[in-house]
């Protein structure tokens, strides 16, 4: 059993990743689930592909059941194909997401094939009066920020060009309004949360840089979205995750990056030798902690 309790220091788990934890203990999937405890609540933020994250959460020792909040990072399915079960197993927790129209469909291409990765509309309906929506930046409790105003100034993935959104009838390009991160402030610093980054990972901490101004921002925790190439498609270069790299190290020198989800191995090892003990690759059952002891 994990134990969150440990005083002024926030300890984040992840519940559910691709990456298998290393003892074999933990499901897996291709999706994001984690939990953390801040200003005296419960939170997750997404919850995978399917209810897989709750047998982890079971064999942690954690109950969803007492989860306060959920935030959706954003409307693909898995960081959203366990909504129906949270919803049903948890009868109190408020969902946060971007504002989303009922008619509002996303599709993958990936490997040129067709992959409807829509959020269940019905489940939303049917869970009306338990979710927010969240137009623009949103402070949910002392300690935790919803950012939603987040630039396109740097380079965005390149693999989101498989990504669309449609009503039914005409698909046009995803352009993520429904994205959004999550920044909670710790004794120590600034934890940021990104579900796959769609943004940019760099869009994402220049966000949350302004938003906190001479806060520091000590992790930021979820998925890049930088792909591997394959036999389809062709996506960021060494070189372009290079430099990537490279800013992430100056520009936040106290930033560690902990990615997992849509973080290919390219990019994982460009991070790695650049960024050295600042860079760490998360699976399902890893936990971390922030804050201070004292």
């Amino acid at each position: 059993m994990i134990s969150l309790l440990t005083k002024k220091i926030m300890k984040v788990v992840i519940l559910i990743d691709n990456n298998p934890d290393p003892k074999g203990e933990y499901l897996t999937e291709h999706g994001i689930c984690i939990y953390f405890e801040a200003d005296g609540l419960k939170w997750l933020f997404d919850v995978g592909a399917s209810p897989n994250f709750g047998i982890n959460a079971r064999k942690m020792g954690i109950d969803v059941k007492e989860v306060d909040y959920l935030i959706l990072s954003h409307a693909h399915r898995d960081h959203t194909g366990g909504l129906e079960y949270f919803l049903r197993k948890n009868k109190k927790a408020r969902v946060i997401m971007a504002p989303l129209s009922s008619g509002q469909l996303f599709v993958s291409y990936r490997k040129e094939i067709h992959h409807d990765i829509t959020i269940n509309h019905k489940v939303i309906a049917d869970f009306a009066d338990r979710f927010i929506f969240a137009g623009s930046d949103l402070s949910l409790s002392p300690n935790v920020t919803i950012i939603r105003n987040i630039p396109k100034i740097d380079p965005l993935p390149k693999a989101n060009c498989l990504l669309f959104q449609t009503n039914g009838e005409m698909e046009r390009a995803d352009d993520f309004r429904h994205e959004m991160a999550l920044a909670v402030k710790t004794t120590a610093g600034i934890v940021l949360f990104s579900g796959c980054s769609h943004h940019g990972i760099l869009n994402i901490l220049r966000a949350a840089s302004q938003t906190f101004k001479l806060e520091k921002i000590i992790a930021t925790i979820g998925g890049t979205h930088l792909l591997d190439n394959d036999w389809y498609s062709q996506f960021e270069t060494t070189e372009e995750v290079t430099e990537m790299a490279n800013t992430i190290s100056l520009k936040y020198p106290d930033t560690k990056l902990i990615t997992g989800h849509c973080t290919g191995n390219q990019a994982q090892q460009m991070f790695s030798s650049i960024l050295g003990d600042r860079f760490e690759l998360f699976h399902s059952g890893a936990s971390y902690e922030f804050g201070s002891r004292i």
